[in-house]
């Protein structure tokens, strides 16, 4: 025999290795889905079957021993070919199967009934039941069918979620490190700046003390300083312009002397307040902004307004007073603090949002952060108390979860000591909470200068990883340990231009290994245009030349800023004999600006690749950040979004959900909300989280991250609905009932109506199994509870407990005339007779009717008096009704039917 092969074959053979399940051991959560199939359906065989090149190998199977088939003779391999269910009623009637060994011999198929199982769009098995007799198989088992078979689906692509999940964690962590390093680079500038701002101070006060002794230092001195000086007479008429002035507001010397001041560099909004503060100084001698440095804002010769720090002093020249001032264009640098502030800010979200623990603390032990995920994992909020009472207070114990973490163990405690440490285990045992087993790696934290400031320690919970995933990790930890470098490329070359010693860091920064470099030409290092370059200071050098200079070399996609030196030998008799050359890397002080927007790029590249909607809104509400998954999710790319706010850039359909959660994060607190993205027929269930952002006590703007909560949703409703619904008639069961049971009797005082209960029996049940089958029964109970379901008005409920037990759970009844109204219903309903595959029966049932008038009446009450009162009915001869009434003494009245 020959089985069918489909146009994408490759494709679907591809698709179904992804999901690695292939020859894996048999597992419960497949199990549970085939013993439901065949307990739902009545089928002695059902199968989870994977269609592979030459075979179907069955992942899962309850009424079959063998544990593959020939492909050949698979009846699967014709579903996956088609692509939708296929039914065969009887397969020795079927001319595709009649000859087929699975019908002629065991398990002697008859009946087969099988849905497609897809994944990545291609089919690669089916979900399938069996019987060894012919059976008619209708549209609604045929949808059961179906809405089974996407259970096993959600299962089976359960391993590429997890894959994906992983994914995003190891994104997170990069990022994370990444904004470490970031944040250290930006405080080594800082420092930096700051004592550079030192020197300058130090060298203005020189300058004012030189100025005291001679007019011609003066001048020369103010002519060759760094920062614009500016000198005006009394009538504030510019007198001293120097070049410094001429670069910061762009007006020439000649163009600025004997204007006023005011005219050149004062706002107009402050030029009243500037001339009435020079009148007070001349009239008082005076001045509030005299001899301190203040920061202001200034006008350039194009009209450009600027932040300038000045330093104003006056003096009497030639007997009249005078004023001199010098200013520093301070501008970029504000624009540099506010970005470093807003990137901060960002970091402090994303630490609050990934889920590592990430614990610091100060130079001398003081807590200084303890974000979301560790207040989770050691349910405590940050506190000051001193590290001897960390490990108690905490709960922090060693991986054997008893013995307690001593002081100097605390991988916080280490690293402020000075030790790098690395995925130490350990685990914190909260009161009255579970315990968390964690991998802890915690650095010692330092100023460029070297200076102290504290310790930080992030925590993976690792409570279920398994112990391959642990072993992995710890080797990549090593591995990256290992790879560390020096902080800078040191080597010496020979008097032949030749390298005789490179350390790691230079091998590093060249690409290439020692075996590579040593003995060769230094030109083998570089690129032929950068060689070019760097040539005459080597030639300076190995003549016997001091060289001291500052390079900038080509690196794959990055320039690279060093400060380098080269340091002359000499022999005995002192003739120049090689070199040595060491090069510090300084572009983190040349490329602050470069550096910055790299790192935005970086940042939006992982935006744009985590399966996540990231956007920042501003003070005004408008979009300054959205990531590329807005196309994908919502139809704009991010350019058309910017600047607009949300409304406008989505309408008010999809701000609406939103609305509450979004107010409530533009009050300072963060939020979360759960809304639908409809596209393209396409509905999305997200997660959305908004994180304030914090100025100054103030909200400055929002950060909103959205995640795609529809494939767990759905999950969660398919099993509400498993747990809820009688598999076989599709109407409510007992636990169903039960609840609206509950409900129903706590509504009736509010209403000021009644409630009533049916019981329902199929009349002589158990003989008509007996007779015909219980496939004939099972028949009976499905049509019984069409009638039923029929003959009531929607908003009551029709439940089936068990076997032949039915309920009608009625509210909103007047009295005995609205219950009985209903019993007639349903009477009149069951009549005709009941015309089945194989037999035509006359069906008749006992109703016993318990109506409720007093307030909240207790549900066993109810369900007692139903049940007396279906018994009662019984006894007068079956297929007829009793009602008893419970009244509000709770006694029992009984209606005859």
């Amino acid at each position: 025999m020959h089985h069918p092969i489909i146009a994408s074959e490759q494709d679907r053979l591809k698709a179904l290795d992804s999901l690695d399940v292939l020859d894996t051991p048999t597992e419960q959560r497949f199990d549970r889905f085939t013993r439901l199939a065949a307990r739902a359906f009545g089928v002695p065989i059902a199968l989870v079957s994977l269609v592979d090149g030459e075979r179907q190998w069955f992942k899962s199977r309850c009424g079959l021993d063998v544990a593959e088939t020939p492909r050949s003779i698979a009846f699967c391999s014709h579903v996956v070919a088609q692509g939708e269910m296929m039914v065969i009623e009887d397969a020795k009637q079927d001319p595709r199967f009649a000859a087929n060994p699975l019908v002629l011999g065991a398990p002697h198929v008859r009946f087969y009934a099988g849905q497609p199982l897809f994944s990545d769009g291609q089919p690669v098995g089916t979900l399938c039941i069996i019987d060894r007799a012919p059976r008619r198989f209708d549209a609604e088992q045929r949808q059961a069918l179906r809405e089974l078979a996407e259970l096993v689906e959600n299962e089976l692509q359960h391993v590429k979620v997890a894959t994906a999940r992983l994914m995003a964690e190891q994104a997170l962590k990069s990022l994370n490190k990444e904004l470490e390093q970031r944040v250290a680079a930006r405080t080594a500038e800082l420092e930096r700046k700051l004592g550079e701002l030192s020197q300058e101070i130090a060298r203005r006060k020189e300058i004012e003390v030189s100025l005291q002794h001679s007019e011609d230092w003066n001048r020369t001195i103010v002519a060759s300083s760094y920062s614009g000086f500016v000198g005006a007479d009394a009538d504030g008429r510019v007198i001293e312009w120097n070049a410094s002035a001429e670069r910061i507001f762009g007006w020439p010397r000649a163009q600025a002397l004997g204007r006023k001041l005011s005219e050149l560099i004062v706002p107009h909004a402050l030029r009243h307040a500037h001339e009435a503060g020079m009148k007070r100084c001349l009239e008082t001698g005076h001045g509030r902004v005299l001899n301190s440095k203040i920061e202001l804002p200034a006008l350039t010769a194009s009209g450009r307004q600027i932040t300038v720090e000045m330093t104003i002093s006056s003096y009497e020249w030639k007997g009249k007073r005078c004023f001199g001032a010098f200013l520093n264009d301070i501008s970029e640098r504000i624009r540099t603090r506010q970005q470093l502030e807003e990137k901060q800010e960002m970091l402090d979200a994303i630490l609050e949002s990934i889920d590592v623990g990430v614990v610091a603390c100060d130079a001398v032990g003081n807590l200084s952060l303890f974000n979301r995920a560790a207040r989770t994992v050691a349910g405590r909020d940050l506190e000051s108390i001193v590290p001897a009472e960390w490990s108690q207070h905490y709960s922090l114990f060693h991986v054997d979860g008893r013995t307690p973490l001593a002081m100097d163990e605390i991988p916080l405690v280490r690293a402020l000591k000075g030790e790098t440490v690395r995925n130490e285990a350990m685990v914190i045992a909260p009161d009255g909470g579970a315990p968390h087993t964690l991998l802890a790696s915690g650095r010692p934290l330092r100023s460029a200068s070297g200076r102290p400031l504290g310790a930080v320690v992030a925590m993976k919970c690792i409570t279920e990883l398994n112990a391959a995933r642990e072993q992995t990790e710890a080797s990549e930890r090593r591995l990256r340990a290992i790879t560390e470098n020096l902080p800078a490329m040191i080597g010496k070359v020979d008097a032949n231009g030749r390298f005789v010693y490179l350390n790691g860091h230079a091998l590093a920064a060249y690409g290439k290994s020692a075996a590579e470099l040593l003995g060769q030409d230094v030109s083998a290092a570089y690129r032929p245009e950068d060689y070019v370059r760097l040539r005459p200071c080597l030639e300076r050098a190995a003549a016997g030349e001091h060289v001291a200079f500052e390079y900038v070399g080509g690196a794959p996609g990055r320039e690279l800023h060093y400060q380098c030196c080269f340091v002359p030998q000499r022999t005995a008799a002192g003739a120049p004999d090689g070199y040595y050359a060491m090069a510090i890397d300084v572009t983190e002080r040349k490329l602050g600006e470069l550096r910055l927007a790299e790192s935005e790029e970086r940042l939006r590249t992982i935006t744009d690749n985590v399966p996540v909607l990231i956007a920042h809104l501003d003070s005004a509400r408008r979009y300054v950040f959205a990531n590329a998954v807005h196309q994908s999710w919502l139809g704009k790319p991010a350019e058309q979004i910017l600047g607009k706010t949300m409304e406008e850039a989505f309408g008010a359909d999809y701000v609406e959900p939103q609305a509450k959660a979004l107010a409530q994060a533009w009050s300072g607190q963060a939020s979360q909300c759960e809304h639908e993205i409809v596209r393209k027929k396409h509905t999305r269930i997200a997660h959305t989280t908004f994180l304030p952002q914090l100025r100054d006590g103030q909200v400055a703007g929002v950060y909103v991250l959205t995640l795609d909560a529809t494939a767990s949703r759905l999950h969660e409703r398919s099993l509400h609905a498993l747990a809820h619904t009688d598999t076989l008639t599709g109407l409510p069961n007992r636990r169903h009932f039960e609840s609206a049971l509950q409900g129903a009797v706590k509504r009736t005082p509010r209403l000021q109506r009644g409630t009533a209960l049916l019981y329902l029996d199929v009349d002589h049940f158990k003989q008509i199994n007996d007779r015909y089958g219980h496939a004939v029964g099972d028949a009976v109970l499905v049509e019984f509870a069409r009638r039923l379901r029929s003959a009531v008005r929607s908003s009551d409920l029709v439940s089936r407990l068990a076997g032949d037990e039915f309920t009608v759970l009625l509210n909103d009844v007047a009295g005995e005339a609205d219950v009985e109204a209903v019993v007639r219903k349903i009477q009149a309903a069951m009549r005709p007779p009941f015309e089945l595959d194989a037999v035509v029966l006359q069906v008749g049932t006992s109703i016993g009717a318990a109506l409720a008038e007093q307030p909240e009446p207790p549900p066993e009450r109810l369900l007692d008096t139903a049940d007396r009162a279906l018994y009662m009915a019984k006894e007068a001869g079956r297929n007829t009704w009793a009602m008893l009434r419970l009244g509000r003494s709770h006694s029992l009245a009984l209606v005859h039917g």
